[in-house]
């Protein structure tokens, strides 16, 4: 009898338990769902760990890094434009175009050709003929007024006895500065001058300077006297002057 009991017991037990479990199950709290964003980051193990992550975050770091820079070229100021300087145009003259002028350029001249050996001791030697030559004919004059008036009086100079004077002393002075090569173009303009005034009013004058018989012409020495002048006119007395210590000296200063 007390088994029986005890199993009837037991059974509704059984029965109990098996009712109130999942009233139990049912109770238990259920864990809140963890969100994206509240995700820890990945630690730096697995950037080093994987080349792709690692890749991906320096092209991340780099972009964000050159958009920074680009924020910062925006907002810095910007410098003034330099000005522009614009050739002219060249001008247009009846339909054509005409180039611009062309610009002179300074050049500086270290040495004369005329300044070297060669050139300078044929200066120096010419000038000196031509000294020899003006002297004696200057001295003639002043040695013999009455016939240099005498020729001068057959022309239409006038004052031929003052003019004779004149024309001596100078011949005289340029014979001088030929010599020592001082003011030589100034000497070969006088040369010039007298050369020629002699072949225009006393050697050719109104009738023909060439002489029947005769193998030249009248007034040779005086149309070469006449080309020597303006040479030295032209290209002054050369390095063996006293010209030359003048350009020296300006040269240095």
């Amino acid at each position: 009898m007390a088994e029986n009991r005890s199993d009837e017991q037991g059974v509704p037990g059984d029965d109990w338990s098996a009712d109130t479990a999942p009233s139990a199950s049912a109770s238990a709290p259920t864990p809140a769902p963890v969100s994206a964003a509240s995700a820890p980051e990945a630690p730096q193990d697995l950037l080093t760990a994987d080349p792709a992550v690692s890749a991906e975050h320096d092209r991340l770091v780099a972009e964000r890094a050159a958009r920074r820079q680009q924020r910062l070229q925006a907002l810095a100021p910007k410098p003034e434009p330099e000005p522009v300087v614009v050739a002219a145009a060249a001008p247009v003259v009846g339909g054509t175009v005409r180039p611009p002028a062309p610009v002179a350029e300074t050049v500086t001249v270290l040495q004369r050709s005329n300044d070297k050996w060669a050139g300078s001791l044929g200066l120096f030697l010419l000038r000196l003929v031509s000294a020899a030559i003006m002297g004696v004919h200057g001295a003639n004059k002043l040695l013999n007024l009455p016939a240099a008036t005498e020729t001068l009086q057959n022309t239409v100079l006038p004052v031929p006895g003052i003019l004779a004077i004149v024309i001596g002393a100078a011949e005289i002075g340029i014979a001088i500065a030929l010599v020592f090569g001082l003011l030589t173009r100034v000497a070969g303009l006088g040369i010039a001058l007298i050369a020629g005034g002699a072949l225009a009013f006393v050697q050719w004058g109104p009738w023909s300077p060439f002489v029947p018989g005769s193998a030249g012409f009248n007034g040779e020495l005086e149309l070469l006297l006449v080309a020597v002048g303006i040479l030295f006119l032209l290209l002054g007395g050369g390095g063996w002057s006293v010209d030359r210590g003048f350009r020296s000296r300006r040269s240095a200063e």
